[in-house]
């Protein structure tokens, strides 16, 4: 029950008494009644008095307390003239002042943290209490793939680790941390690509040796090779042009880009794609699109691209040709007058992504995590050149791209998504 309602029932009993007080004085005291009715007059007087000046205020501060935890800060109390009830008042609005101020504040704090976390270039996972993921930023949504939750499932907290994208030359570091709240420790996750930098310190250390290396093994070579003849000079070339072709790597140009269309790049290499495949009786098929899709391409650099990685469809064919019975085989059709050992599909659609297709020997997911790393190679004789030249060179243009077995169609795919482009492509008939 409420003060005031305490306060009525005081003020309803005293009223009471005083009735019965006058009932009794009226026949017998004549002039004590007057004296009496006087008394009550001034009791109900003192009453209104009292609760003006302490049940009122009281009232007003249980209302402002109420209105603090509805959370509703903007509110302040009028002084009510009574001076201990004012200085409760006061007191109260200053309070409320400054709870209102460092709401504002925290308020702006977590905006600004919002923000700054969807800004950001590195994923942040956010977890309850059981481990369950209540949110994360664009960024995070962006890094996600299987090869990520599997890992962030099975990081311990406080720990840190890297993980590579199977198919893909992306590297990540996850870290389990945590931050107080409320009295508990609240986990997250940090995932931060470190894909361009580890890229970039790889090309700078595999770019030195190189450059030592042909530097010496050239002129040790140009010294000799003049004195000897037959098999031995044979090798001394060969090792010579071995070193070479390493130190083409590291030559790659900065790419000059302009505006073209994909399918009409694709197009131009047909020639040489399908010479290509004939020479080891591999069909080709073309999907292209009349749609004109604009990307910003270098293209012989691009060229380079296209024709390394249908090389090594087509060698990852002939792998699974030469241990495969010809009644095996996986595709039908006849070059040459011979039959075809497999299949490689080169696929435009929008937007502007390009896929290769072909149903060769397939790529393990064990070896799929390194398939992009500098010199290496799962062939006997591979130097681990030829992804590399190509993630140079996509990356240099800004693409994603990604080299998988699919588990369901055993076919491989490498997919590259280029980068968007506002400009627009005239094509005329």
């Amino acid at each position: 029950m409420k003060l005031k309602h305490y306060f009525l029932l005081l003020a309803v009993g005293i009223v009471l008494l005083a009735g019965v007080a006058l009932f009794a004085t009226f026949r017998s005291h004549p002039t004590l009644f007057y004296v009496t009715e006087g008394f009550v007059v001034l009791i109900l007087f003192y009453l209104w008095y009292f609760y003006r000046k302490t049940i009122r205020p009281y009232d007003t501060l249980i209302g402002g307390m109420e209105l603090v935890r509805e959370l509703d800060l903007t509110t302040r109390l009028a002084p009510s003239g009574q001076h201990e009830t004012d200085i409760i008042v006061r007191t109260f609005n200053d309070l409320l002042g400054r709870l209102r101020s460092e709401h504002l504040r925290l308020e702006e704090q977590y905006t600004f943290l919002n923000l700054l976390i969807d800004a950001s270039p590195m994923g942040v996972i956010q977890c309850d209490l059981d481990g369950n993921t209540t949110s994360m930023n664009p960024a995070a949504r962006e890094m996600l793939s299987p090869s990520i939750e599997e890992t962030i499932h099975a990081l311990p907290l406080g720990e840190t680790t890297t993980v590579r994208i199977p198919g893909g030359p992306q590297l990540f570091r996850i870290s389990h941390l945590s931050f107080p709240d409320r009295g508990f420790q609240h986990p997250f996750f940090l995932i931060e690509s470190l894909t361009s930098e580890i890229r970039l310190a790889e090309k700078a250390a595999y770019e030195r040796v190189i450059r030592m290396i042909a530097h010496e093994v050239n002129n040790s070579v140009a010294g000799i090779i003049g004195s000897l003849t037959g098999d031995e000079a044979e090798r001394l070339t060969a090792l010579s042009s071995f070193v070479s072709r390493f130190a083409e790597v590291v030559k790659i140009p900065q790419p000059q880009l302009q505006l073209c269309d994909l399918s009409e790049e694709v197009e131009a290499c047909r020639p040489f794609l399908e010479n290509l495949c004939t020479q080891a009786h591999v069909r080709i098929d073309f999907c292209l699109t009349d749609e004109a899709i604009p990307v910003h391409l270098d293209t012989v650099l691009f060229q380079q691209v296209l024709i390394n990685i249908v090389k090594n469809a087509v060698e990852s064919i002939g792998k699974a040709t030469g241990s495969c019975l010809a009644s095996d085989q996986r595709s039908s059709g006849r070059v040459s007058g011979n039959v075809t050992k497999g299949l490689i599909t080169i696929e435009v659609k929008t937007p502007a992504t390009l896929t290769i297709t072909d149903n060769g020997h397939g790529i393990p997911e064990s070896i799929s995590k390194n398939l992009f790393t500098p010199f290496f190679s799962t062939k006997p004789q591979g130097q681990g050149l030829g992804l590399l030249l190509i993630r140079d060179i996509l990356t240099s243009h800004h693409c994603t791209f990604n080299l998988l077995t699919d588990s369901e169609d055993h076919l491989t795919r490498f997919t590259i998504q280029f980068p968007g482009t506002n400009d627009t492509i005239v094509v005329t008939s």
